[in-house]
């Protein structure tokens, strides 16, 4: 099922595996901030709380660099909503500047010691373990 779908960002439930996928797209538009990064990102949390999911796949291998404040944004908001909603396994795919990825993996973690976090370098690595949890 799709929840979100544009020209830099598609947000799908993976019903067989109760896996929200989170797919960043190459795109050379406008910056996407504020609205335009959070609005998909609300739509992530709608996913996940409707379907039930317990899993995330964040593939954030093309996301451009995120503004300052929107990265506060998802610490402070985003990260919470999931954990309350039942996130129990994440699985990040590096971006190109791998420090984001590093600082989602802690953000995350400070939240909840349960949630299980594991950092990939390859989309099928990341549903393959996923898959198997």
């Amino acid at each position: 099922m799709v929840a979100f779908d544009s020209e830099f960002l598609k947000i799908t439930f993976d019903e067989k595996n109760q896996t929200i996928l989170e797919e960043w797209k190459l795109y050379y538009g406008p910056r996407i901030e504020l609205d335009s990064f959070r609005q998909p990102m609300l739509e992530l949390v709608k996913a996940f709380k409707e379907n039930k999911a317990t899993k995330w796949l964040a593939d954030n291998t093309e996301q451009t660099r995120l503004h300052e404040k929107d990265q506060w944004w998802l610490e402070d908001y985003l990260y919470p909503q999931l954990v309350e909603a039942g996130l129990e396994h994440v699985a990040l795919v590096n971006t190109k500047n791998i420090l984001g990825t590093a600082t989602a993996k802690n953000s995350i973690r400070n939240l909840s010691r349960s949630v299980e976090i594991e950092i990939f370098n390859k989309n099928q690595d990341a549903k393959t373990w996923l898959a198997s949890v």
